[in-house]
């Protein structure tokens, strides 16, 4: 299965190279962690998520063949890894600042809390 979900996400990004895929299993779920190019993660999600679902619906089907159980969550290269993934369509809490945001030489914006 993860060899069908690396030749979808290769044909999506800009950047195949940086797909990274780490499988976990947890109490008969398997979960498929994708990790991609940040600027990829925009043709992953697609708009309104329409893209990240047909993927899910498409190893949904498999996994349904199969007999298994899957879930299948994407984060960006350069996020904090923190152990934990966010699954897409969730959004993260974010608190807010009154202070200015402070742009870094990476293209990361940071703002003090």
């Amino acid at each position: 299965m993860q060899d069908i979900l690396q030749f979808i996400l290769k044909n999506i990004t800009t950047v195949p190279e940086d797909i990274k895929i780490e499988v976990t299993d947890e109490e008969g779920t398997s979960n498929y962690i994708i990790t991609v190019n940040p600027a990829d993660v925009g043709r992953i999600i697609g708009k309104e998520g329409k893209v990240i679902k047909a993927i899910r619906t498409i190893m949904r089907v498999i996994a349904i063949q199969r007999g298994v159980h899957i879930r299948i969550s994407v984060v960006s290269e350069n996020e904090p890894q923190n152990n934990e993934a966010v699954p897409v369509g969730t959004e993260p809490q974010v608190e807010t600042s009154t202070s200015e945001p402070i742009p870094q030489d990476d293209g990361s914006i940071t703002v003090e809390v």
